[in-house]
């Protein structure tokens, strides 16, 4: 078996390769499911619901499929953010944390921010800047 003729090292970044592709194709996935549910692909697919369509197709569980359906309505009016959230470009914790504070007028500031800042300085900044970012702080 190739496995065996592994070394210690080879073998660990083979894992570490393929938990980084599982992580990106779990993202993916979590972006495609607010079409799913608005078009109810999962009933025509024959699962009960789209916590079953999640569940057996990718793992995830109620709660999470709940949170991803939950900030992607809050990203409805938002194209910068909706979008980076439907490619799976970063994990959905992170638009969690800036999807109930941007508005349609400060999309492109905290698009351009959750592209940049690691979740815990998103935290910071959402804690620390006013509702209202003025026009001229998103150029």
């Amino acid at each position: 078996m190739e496995l065996l003729k592994l070394s210690d090292s080879e073998l660990y970044q083979r894992c570490r390769q393929y938990g980084m592709l599982a992580l990106l194709a779990r993202r993916k996935f979590a972006g495609l499911l607010p079409e799913v549910k608005r078009r109810e692909l999962y009933r025509r697919r024959g699962f009960a619901s789209i916590h079953e369509f999640a569940a057996k197709l990718s793992g995830m569980s109620a709660e999470s499929v709940d949170r991803v359906l939950q900030i992607a309505r809050r990203l409805e009016d938002k194209p910068l953010l909706r979008e980076r959230f439907e490619a799976g470009s970063q994990a959905w914790s992170k638009f969690k944390t800036v999807a109930y504070i941007a508005t349609p007028e400060t999309d492109k500031f905290w698009a351009e921010k959750l592209d940049t800042l690691p979740r815990p300085a998103l935290e910071a900044l959402v804690k620390s800047v006013p509702r209202d970012i003025p026009e001229n702080k998103q150029e």
